[in-house]
């Protein structure tokens, strides 16, 4: 079963990559890992990751304004784009160029335009192009040619697209800077263009006009609408204003005589750069120096002022490198309140903005990591745990170790050293490691924030070492030997000597009892830990091993070698070799039950194969990683596997069978959480709990005072407030009242004024309207008069009018016609004019084109004597040098060459004995191959004479299987019908056992009521005898008494005897007071037995009412359960018999067509289908049979029932007798 892997998390960083972070959200960030673009969430804690086509080489990443989509090109000898949805992560588009460019293998920057509808990418050198994609369609809407012949030294490594106009793009590099806009797919440039003297490393947009342009020289260049504005030393400003223009001098790069443009950016320390120049609404950033970033914050609409510088923190390392701290990237969150910043580390860093400016704290803030502190350069070490969630690993280059859980993918502890780490090993309890230092192997105890030495052993750069599975030991490689110690006195009780080379790989058995060691050699030597003796071994020549795995019951084990091949070696001998074409692999790991087996292949591929091995071996291929994996390793319960690379990268997987389980041990252990502390350091954390205890009861008493202190205050001042609040309201309700009094007083005055000015203003419209009246008659007799003076004018003028008109055409047409003969002879000289100015603009135009080129000429030939002149003079030099250089190295070279052709004629010697031996041996085998040959090609032929006689067999039993398929047709028509007798026989016994259900259920009800009846005439019968014995002791009494009367009568002529013997007899039958009380007993006991037998008849009569009721509303339910689940279970019965009867029907079958043996005869064929009939007789027979029996039953149930019916109302009457 080949075991799945899935990417829990990978962490990592790929420097090489410019713009390698991006925010997407606030929340997650895009980089580049391995071979994936991961999307990290950093407050969940999630990843999601775009995997890359293997051996993907990107060198340039952009992010399009709206966070949807990704640009990543690649470099090869045909560069292309890749465009990734962020959503779906996936790819949308694969861009090329669409014409043929020898010699370009990358491009050198791309962008989105501000609609993120087109992308904007420039080729990389010798003939720079600018491509202009519309990336959805896949096509090059327009392109621009960025070479200069005049200047190869110029090269457009930047651009930068505007942020209100797609047509709009900056285009910039050393010795390139232009404006370029599109009009009709033609671009061209525009503005300021000059750039000679400047050496470009960043640009930005700060609106729709404004552009800021950083240089290599520490300078920020300030361009509005495509003039150049202003220059900034950026080292020495801590404001702009970019409304203010200031006198500036562009200095020249190469101002010397002696520096050209060939070696002026060497001139120029990368410290200096203003690079990563990045705007957004409220300022800008850019790093300018080592490891730092300075932030510009926006003051108004044309200020800016320095706010923040940020610096890279200090780290460590076994080379220490300045490009290191040289900013890589920086960009800002949507919510413009964060940056991310990139450098040579691996590792991402971050600024929170709008905290304590420089006014505040002029100390530079410290970057602060982004998610976990991460390894820089290879990951030598990787060390697993049983007892606790965790994993070591320690770095080749930064000297340090790191603890990490791979449940919550968090690093817990870092420790940094100063000395080289060898190697490492993790104690099974996670409380103890070992460390290989340079000098010593050190066993430490880990603390929960430190880990401290406890003992050291003299073996210096332990690179192998590794604890038992019970962690009582642990072996040590030193060399050619490996020491085994104990973990609770350290001595040493083995020392396992051997092997001839280095041992490079120990594994210990899961039973500690073994410990299996592989040398540089090729040797493989197994170890018995009881005795530290030798138990086996064998040695593999010509060959390098690589690694090996040891299965559960160490019976056999695999190794691997430089070459593609796995070899299962088992008794001191490989039996198998497995062989994974063009795959070399460089670490092996098999799992405690021996069904996953996973390898590491350079380049970074993680092979999963099926184990045990079987031909031909099903693998699973992983690529994440994008270089060699230094190590892989399974956690204690196998649902994790750990692989670390060369570059820093640490992945974490889930393991998964193909069907989606995960996989689990046979027991799961939990997880135990308990630290090592040292009791000085308790004591001390107890003492400071205490002391800070004891604080915050004090800081919680002065509160608490202060607080009532506050109220108190507080309470006096509202106190006040009221008062004051209160007399105000009453003030104010005062002033009210009297305003109201005052405002009722005025609006009576104001309506007795207008009452009075109503009477006034009615008798003048009255006076006024009798004096317009005579005004208007008045007025109308002047209209009508002067009515008719303005018709005799109107008339008058008219005809002046006429008349002028006649006039004033005669005159416009004389002035028409002389202005238009005016007008001609200007157009004329206009003409004239406008010729001679544009030969006078063609001969100055061609003047200036002759001075510029002869200015240009001359300083081209004044720079290209000196350049010649100087290249002359380094190539001199250089040539001494080389000669001196090859001189010397010739000399060595001929002696080495004396040695390696004595070295080479020994070797060559050697080699021809064995090649002659082995082709003897060859010649040996050729002829035993030979004689075999022949000896198969005889045995073919008998082989070949036996499938011939063969199909000739299979030939007539075709034939006589053609006759049986005949006959068993005609069978088939014959059992059909009675196949439906036997269903129709089926469906009438269904019903004969529902009838017979039904009458089970009859006579069920009528045994209840005979059970009934009997009850009550048991009853009955014991009353009966009660009462009928009472009456004989009544008798018995009575003739006592009448014994007792009749002598009695005998006294009666005596009577005192009389008078004593009635006496006697009253005391003896009335008089007596036990015979009074017994009386009395019998007397009650008979009432209440009265009284309980009534109470019982009425509770039996109610049960019975009751039961009626419920026996009428369920048993109709009841009976119908009752009635499917009989019909079920008889279908069931009736399916099983007809399961065994097809089953047996099939047997039959298979029989008569000699499926269940080989050869079968006509005649035995025919006894077989005689006995099939027969067999359907007997069935046949038997259910008749059955049937019979069932009627014969029901029958007689039937009279059983009719008996039962007739004797039930015969014993009812008889009670009633009895009781009347």
């Amino acid at each position: 079963m080949t075991a799945s892997l899935q990417t829990r998390v990978f962490y990592g960083l790929k420097t090489d990559i410019i713009g390698n972070a991006h925010y997407i959200t606030d929340a997650e960030i895009l980089y580049p890992v391995g071979n994936v673009l991961a999307i990290h969430n950093i407050l969940q804690h999630q990843q999601k990751l775009i995997r890359l086509p293997d051996k993907y080489h990107a060198n340039v990443i952009c992010v399009s304004p709206n966070k949807k989509y990704v640009a990543l090109s690649e470099v090869g000898d045909k560069p292309t784009i890749s465009v990734y949805d962020l959503n779906s992560l996936k790819r949308k588009k694969l861009l090329g160029i669409p014409f043929d460019v020898p010699g370009v293998t990358r491009f050198t920057s791309m962008g989105f335009t501000f609609d993120s509808k087109n992308l904007v990418a420039i080729t990389g050198e010798p003939d720079q192009t600018m491509l202009f994609y519309n990336w959805e369609k896949g096509k090059v809407e327009s392109t621009f040619k960025l070479a200069n012949p005049q200047n190869p030294l110029a090269i457009a490594e930047m651009l930068a697209c505007n942020p209100t106009d797609a047509a709009v793009v900056a285009v910039g590099g050393p010795y390139n800077f232009k404006f370029l806009t599109v009009s009709e797919t033609v671009w061209r440039p525009y503005g300021f263009a000059k750039a000679e003297n400047l050496l470009v490393c960043s640009m930005t947009w700060l609106d729709g006009d404004r552009l800021l342009v950083g240089t290599e020289d520490g300078r920020v260049l300030y361009l509005e609408n495509g003039d150049l504005k202003n220059v900034y030393w950026i080292s020495d400003t801590v404001s702009m204003n970019l409304k203010i223009r200031e006198e500036y001098v562009m200095p020249t790069v190469a101002a010397s005589s002696q520096t050209t443009p060939d070696n002026a950016r060497d001139d120029v320390a990368w410290e200096q750069n203003v690079r990563c120049l990045i705007a957004f609404p409220r300022g800008f950033a850019y790093a300018h120096g080592a490891g730092t970033v300075i932030f510009f914050e926006k003051e108004g609409k044309h200020k800016y002022t320095k706010r923040n510088v940020y610096v890279l923190p200090e780290r460590v390392v076994k080379n220490d490198d300045p490009d290191l701290y040289r900013i890589n990237t920086i960009d800002v969150n949507p919510g413009f309140d964060r940056l991310i910043v990139t450098a040579g580390w691996s590792q991402l860093y971050y600024a929170a903005l709008w905290g304590p400016d420089l006014q505040m704290d002029p100390e530079p803030q410290k970057l602060m990591i982004m998610g976990q502190p991460l390894h820089h350069g290879s990951i030598s070490g990787l060390a697993m745990c049983a007892w606790k969630p965790v994993f070591m690993t320690c770095g080749e280059l930064d000297r340090s170790v790191r603890l990490w859980d791979f449940e919550t993918e968090s690093l817990i502890m870092l420790k940094q050293y100063a000395e080289d780490i060898s190697g490492i090993a993790l104690h099974p309890m996670g409380l103890f490691c070992l460390i290989g230092f340079t000098d010593k192997l050190r066993f430490m105890s880990i603390l929960i924030d430190d880990m401290l030495p406890m003992h050291e052993i003299a073996i210096r750069s332990c690179k192998t070492v590794h604890f038992s599975y019970g962690g009582h030991l642990f072996a040590a490689v030193n060399g050619n030997v490996v020491q085994v110690y104990t973990t609770i006195g350290f001595y040493n009780p083995f020392i396992l000597k051997g092997h001839t080379g280095r041992v490079k790989a120990l594994l210990w058995s899961q039973t500690d009892l073994k410990i299996l060691s592989m040398g540089t050699e090729g040797a493989i030597y197994e170890w018995d830990m009881t005795t530290g003796t030798r138990s086996s071994e064998i040695i593999l020549k010509d060959i390098i091993l690589n690694d090996i795995a040891l299965s559960l019951d160490t019976s056999f084990y695999y190794c691997i070698a430089h070459d593609d091949h796995i070899r299962e070696i088992k008794e001191n001998a490989v039996i198998r070799e497995f062989r994974l074409p063009g795959r070399k692999m460089d670490q092996m790991i098999m799992g405690k039950d021996d069904l996953t087996l996973f390898v590491s292949s350079p380049g970074g591929t993680i092979i999963s194969l099926k184990s045990p091995l079987q031909t031909p071996i099903e693998s699973l291929d992983f690529h994440i990683h994008n270089v060699d994996i230094t190590q892989i390793a399974l956690v204690y319960n196998e649902n994790f596997l750990i692989s670390v690379a060369k570059d820093g990268s640490l992945c974490i997987w889930k393991l998964y069978y193909p069907e989606g389980k995960v996989m689990k041990l046979s027991r799961d252990l939990p997880y135990t959480n308990e630290v090592l502390i040292g009791k000085g350091d308790l004591e001390e954390k107890i003492h400071t709990i205490r002391d800070l205890t004891v604080r915050m009861r004090e800081l919680e008493t002065e509160h608490a005072y202060k607080l009532r202190q506050i109220d108190v205050q507080h309470n006096d001042k509202l106190r006040d407030v009221h008062q004051g609040y209160c007399e105000a309201i009453k003030e104010l309700r005062d002033k009210i009242e009297k305003l109201q009094e005052d405002h009722v007083n005025e609006i009576n005055n104001i309506n007795v004024e207008i009452v009075k000015m109503k009477t006034a203003h009615e008798d003048a419209m009255q006076q006024m309207e009798n004096n317009y009246e005579v005004k208007l008659i008045t007025e109308y007799d002047k209209y009508q008069a002067f009515e008719e003076r303005t018709n005799v004018m109107r008339e008058n003028y008219e005809k002046q009018l006429k008349a002028l008109e006649e006039r004033d055409a005669e005159k416009l047409q004389r002035t028409v016609t002389k202005y238009e003969a005016l007008l001609h002879e200007k157009k004329v000289q206009l003409e004239e004019t406008s010729d001679e100015m544009t030969h006078k603009e063609r001969v100055h135009e061609h003047l200036m084109t002759q001075i510029e080129d002869d200015a240009d000429r001359e300083i081209l030939e004044v720079r290209t004597k000196y350049e010649n002149l100087l290249h002359e003079e380094r190539q001199i030099n250089l040539k001494l040098k080389g000669e001196a250089g090859v001189m010397r190295n010739k000399f060595m070279a001929s002696q080495r060459d004396v040695d390696d052709l004595k070295r080479q004629v020994n070797r060559v010697q050697g080699e021809f004995a064995r090649f002659h031996k082995n082709i003897q041996d060859l010649e040996k085998q050729i002829a035993e191959l030979k004689k075999e040959i022949s000896e198969r090609e005889a045995t073919i032929q008998d082989k070949e004479q036996q499938i011939y006689d063969m199909k000739r067999t299979n030939q007539e039993l075709e034939k006589y299987k053609f006759v049986l398929d005949y006959k068993i047709q005609e069978l088939k028509n014959q059992i059909e019908p009675r196949n439906r007798e036997i269903q129709e026989l089926k469906e009438n016994i269904r019903d004969m056992e529902a009838e017979l259900t039904s009458l089970h259920k009859t006579n069920v009800s009528l045994e209840l009521q005979l059970h009934e009846v009997r009850e009550k005439l048991h009853a009955a019968r014991q009353e009966l005898d009660r009462e009928t014995h009472r009456n004989k002791r009544c008798q018995q009494l009575l003739r006592k008494i009448r014994v007792d009367i009749l002598d009695t009568a005998g006294l009666i002529q005596e009577p005192n005897a009389l008078k004593t013997a009635v006496r006697d007899l009253y005391h003896k039958y009335s008089a007596d007071d036990e015979f009074l009380r017994s009386r009395k007993a019998d007397v009650d006991a008979q009432c209440e037995f009265i009284k309980q037998r009534d109470y019982l008849e009425r509770t039996i009569a109610s049960l019975k009412k009751q039961v009626f009721q419920d026996t009428s509303t369920g048993d109709k339910d009841l009976e119908k359960m009752t009635e499917e689940n009989s019909m079920l279970i008889v279908e069931l019965n009736a399916l099983r018999e007809e399961l065994k009867e097809t089953r047996k029907h099939i047997f039959h079958m298979e029989s008569l067509l000699g499926l269940t043996r080989k050869n079968v005869r006509p005649a035995e064929a025919r006894k077989t289908l005689d006995k099939v009939y027969r067999g359907y007789e007997e069935l046949q027979e038997k259910y008749t049979t059955q049937m019979q029996e069932y009627q014969q039953v029901i029958l007689a149930l039937k009279e059983d029932i009719k008996q039962l019916l007739s004797k039930v109302p015969c014993e009812e009457t008889e009670e009633g007798n009895k009781s009347s």
